[in-house]
């Protein structure tokens, strides 16, 4: 779990098409403005391996406020509902009624390029009604305060809400007020489960299971909302994780939770199969953690020369933005082991799906 309390998922029972059901309880989110401590990872079983998951039709949540807290099964329904989605992309026109007459507000409180244009052409790729809140274009600059805009928000009747925000746990908050579900799409330094879940698809889709795979995760692991949702259903689904960067950007807790800790970026992509690189934060870092862009490169930028470390049939991944030549070099990322385009274009029907299941829709339906 994250420190600053519980962040499990609210549920209610499973439905076709719901009603707007009143808000559930939850607890407080970690204080704003402090990254969220890992204290504990699910236990991947003997040998990394899990039981193949049973099967399921519908999720059972109200909203996804993050990777935690989801089953290997709710895991697994999502990314078979995003394969299913995955084809509608490939037609001429790429629309389904699917949530006609429903009303999606995204309300963006951080810069974005790519989450929030994955979200709304999803949302409009499965016709639903949208509407675009951003910091300029909002009373929040007036000095609304987050409770007063869950208000006026809920005030419209919306069927969903996308919130992403640079406070830990305003998706949370949002939950506690608000009847509509509520999609996380990234908060301070906690989660961005939508991001985990693109991750993990194409690695699916390429190897064909998630379980005992290696990954290895290099960069700014202190700051980085993409790790801890990538840890949770990595960890969930079985692999084997392996982390990498500098001391003064790594979590202590990780080493004590189950997940490799190495500072050498050999080390850890040598028999890789997947390696997922993250962006240096500089936004959220208070004071140098390493001396220069420069020697970061040369100590853990990845490499042609590194990459033949890893397995011959790796793949390397970025959520974006990168910094090439500091993170990654650009014949890497433009190279033939890259699936780093894949990844946003996974993302469309990563969040399709996530927006049908939350709605009430089953995989049973949609195979129909």
């Amino acid at each position: 779990m994250l420190d600053g309390g519980d962040r499990r998922q609210e549920s209610a029972a499973p439905r076709r098409r719901p009603a707007r059901p009143p808000a559930g309880p939850a607890r407080a989110p970690s204080p704003a403005g402090r990254p969220p401590d890992i204290v504990a990872l699910p236990d991947a079983g003997p040998e990394g391996q899990k039981a193949a998951p049973a099967p399921l039709s519908a999720l059972t949540h109200r909203h996804l406020l993050g990777i935690q807290g989801l089953t290997a099964e709710e895991i697994t329904l999502i990314l078979d509902t995003a394969r299913a989605f995955a084809e509608v992309s490939t037609r001429a026109i790429k629309k389904v009624p699917t949530l006609r007459g429903k009303t999606v507000v995204n309300f963006f409180m951080e810069p974005s390029t790519r989450t929030r244009s994955s979200f709304e052409i999803a949302e409009k790729r499965l016709s639903a009604d949208t509407l675009n809140f951003s910091p300029s274009a909002s009373s929040v600059v007036k000095g609304e305060s987050l409770l007063d805009t869950a208000r006026n928000l809920e005030a419209m009747a919306p069927d969903m809400i996308v919130i992403r925000h640079k406070a830990s746990g305003a998706p949370h908050f949002l939950a506690r007020h608000c009847r509509s579900n509520i999609i996380n799409a990234g908060d301070g330094s906690h989660e961005h489960p939508t991001q985990g879940l693109l991750d993990a698809f194409p690695i699916r889709e390429r190897k064909g299971r998630l379980a005992g795979l290696r990954v290895a995760i290099i960069g700014d692991l202190t700051h980085s909302r993409v790790l801890r949702s990538n840890l949770f259903l990595l960890k969930t689904m079985g692999a084997d994780v392996i982390v990498c960067g500098p001391p003064t950007l790594i979590p202590a807790e990780l080493a004590r939770v189950g997940v490799a800790v190495t500072f050498r970026i050999e080390e850890a992509v040598a028999g890789a199969d997947v390696i997922m690189m993250l962006r240096i934060q500089r936004e959220r870092q208070q004071g140098g953690a390493f001396p220069s862009a420069r020697e970061y490169y040369n100590l853990f930028g990845l490499t042609e020369k590194r990459v033949a470390g890893a397995r011959g049939d790796v793949i390397i991944m970025h959520p974006g933005p990168m910094n090439r030549g500091v993170e990654i070099d650009s014949a890497v990322a433009d190279g033939p082991y890259s699936v780093i385009l894949a990844q946003v274009t996974n993302g469309v029907a990563v969040r399709m799906a996530v927006l049908y299941l939350l709605a009430g829709g089953t995989l049973g339906e949609l195979a129909d």
